[in-house]
């Protein structure tokens, strides 16, 4: 996917996290809230917005790009 494209995506939890190991980061939903968090370190990654769907733009944001 492209840059812009992504930033613009909708993003499921399964591809967050696919995304996330893909750059060595383990990721997992938090139940309280169902925010996608770092799991080592519990840091948000993004916080879901329709349904348990995230942001691409908050993901790719959080792995640096």
């Amino acid at each position: 996917m492209r840059y812009f494209d992504a930033l613009e995506a909708t993003v499921t939890a399964a591809e967050a996290i696919t995304e996330c190991q893909r750059h060595d980061i383990k990721a997992c939903v938090r139940g309280s809230d169902g925010a996608l968090i770092e799991e080592e370190t519990g840091d948000v990654i993004a916080l879901p917005i329709d349904e348990g769907d995230y942001s691409g733009e908050d993901v790719i944001g959080f792995l640096g790009y």
